[in-house]
């Protein structure tokens, strides 16, 4: 079950915390975010998106977005970068 949940996004948070993740991050894939995240949390957190690309353009499919694993001021974090601003995501306490 997934248990990271959305925290904030790069421009309500600080240029530093921003680069300091942004600089250790590996890249991830969809599926892999997705076992972290899941297709509730990001279509909560990017309305607009369809959840089967029957039905529209998918997160997966939008070509201006990547995905990423890192940590965010000290705490493990998955982000997802779409159109270059960073949604950050961190684990449910």
């Amino acid at each position: 079950m997934p248990k990271y949940v959305y925290y904030t996004n790069c421009i309500n948070s600080t240029y530093e915390a921003i680069t300091a993740m942004t600089e250790r991050a590996r890249d991830i894939t969809y599926t892999t975010l997705l076992q972290h995240v899941g297709i509730d949390t990001l279509l909560d957190t990017f309305p607009g998106y369809a959840r089967y690309p029957q039905q529209g353009l998918t997160l997966k499919n939008d070509w201006h977005v990547s995905y990423h694993k890192s940590r965010y001021e000290g705490k493990r974090c998955y982000y997802v970068r779409h159109s270059a601003i960073e949604y950050i995501f961190i684990k449910e306490e």
